[in-house]
């Protein structure tokens, strides 16, 4: 590391976002950390339910500072607990946060344990600077989901329990260029059937499964996507394609592929895989392809966009404004995540907002202290201006 190296700040912001860091919570794995914001919540005297996607797996939480008038509006922030796993090439401990200037190397640090440890504190100043009784008119609602780096198991959970308000911002990394939109995403399997002979023979005898699969996913690869004014155009990814028996002297009678969909509002399940099939049709094989999305636990997510006059929003990009001293870009994110859910499922318009950095995913993602501190303050006005 570099010069600068340092310590992070001592104070409680950075205390909590310390030990998030250092409580591994892989997907499937949430439970210890969630532990731990539950008891920083219940320090400030809110009580917490736990949701379990399952039976003592997926743990997501859920608490609300109730207001005082049940016709004002409704805030709800949420982030979610998970990480992905450590890959290959981490030169630091990914549990261990390492300062280097405004960087913290950790898995985690961007994606997205700042966000989380960014909300608490914003909802602890609050408490505090009202003398513990606060005023608020307008109830607030906090939760904190599990496998939202999976299938998104714990915010699913939580609208089919009665989650809901009137807007939310999910803390997710996306500082200074803040998400109102994201595509949504299928995945699909195209299943291509040939006719086996002993390969000696071919080509006079037998099909060719994955010389049919090939020409298919070229095809497919090629078909036109939906345009949006705002979300772009969707994208077709042939991300795995499988068929044939090395070991015998077969002609593949069979031949997978499995593609991912990107879409923008207005593409449906039905009409991508009426695509796929058509590409099929144009080939002369479409009575040798079966065609279905794949199975899966939650649903598929949808693609939206929320309005740019929306009062959240401005009241989001107005704080930035003022804390940071620059203006934010409106982006639609090319990805999904829990927002789509969110919007889609529960009705609830979202700002996709929270302290970013760099290379979550993969080795040596490293967060941002700036970001952290004005988030912080940025959430903790933004619950002023919507729900006092």
């Amino acid at each position: 590391m570099g010069s600068e190296e340092r310590y992070l700040p001592d104070n409680r912001l950075f205390a909590r976002y310390d030990r998030l860091i250092r409580t591994p919570s892989v997907t499937g794995s949430e439970e210890a950390v969630a532990g731990y914001v539950a008891g920083e919540l219940e320090s400030m005297g809110l009580p917490v339910e736990w949701h379990w996607a399952e039976e003592k797996k997926w743990p997501s939480l859920k608490t609300t500072l109730k207001g005082s008038d049940p016709s004002a509006k409704s805030l709800l922030l949420i982030g979610h607990l998970d990480t992905v796993a450590v890959t290959e090439g981490w030169r630091t401990d990914p549990f261990t946060p390492v300062v280097d200037g405004d960087r913290v190397y950790a898995l985690g640090s961007s994606d997205m344990k700042g966000g989380i440890a960014a909300i608490l504190e914003a909802v602890n100043r609050f408490i505090e600077k009202s003398g513990g009784r606060p005023q608020n008119r307008g109830d607030l609602h906090l939760a904190f989901s599990a496998d939202e780096e999976g299938l998104s198991r714990g915010t699913y959970k939580l609208l089919k329990e009665g989650l809901s308000a009137d807007m939310a911002i999910m803390a997710e990394c996306r500082f200074s260029n803040i998400a109102i939109g994201f595509r949504g995403r299928y995945s699909m399997t195209a299943d291509v059937r040939g006719a086996a002979a002993h390969a000696s023979r071919y080509p006079e005898m037998g099909r060719n499964a994955i010389i049919d699969a090939a020409k298919l996913a070229v095809a497919i690869e090629e078909l036109p996507t939906a345009k949006h004014p705002e979300a772009g155009s969707g994208t077709w990814c042939i991300r795995h394609i499988e068929g044939g028996i090395k070991t015998t002297l077969s002609v593949p009678d069979k031949c997978g592929i499995f593609i991912d969909r990107y879409v923008v509002p207005g593409e449906t399940p039905e009409s991508c895989t009426a695509q796929v099939l058509g590409a099929a049709k144009s080939l002369g094989i479409e009575d040798r392809v079966t065609v279905a999305l794949t199975k899966r636990d939650t649903p598929f997510m949808e693609s939206f966009v929320i309005e740019r006059d929306h009062p959240l929003l401005l009241s989001v990009t107005r704080n930035f404004r003022e804390v940071t001293g620059s203006d934010p870009s409106l982006e639609i994110d090319r990805s999904v995540c829990d927002s789509n859910y969110l919007v889609v499922l529960g009705g609830i318009p979202t700002v996709t907002f929270g302290p970013s950095g760099e290379g979550f995913h993969g080795p040596n993602e490293f967060g941002s202290i700036k970001e952290v501190e004005q988030a912080a303050e940025i959430y903790e006005r933004v619950i002023r201006d919507i729900i006092c």
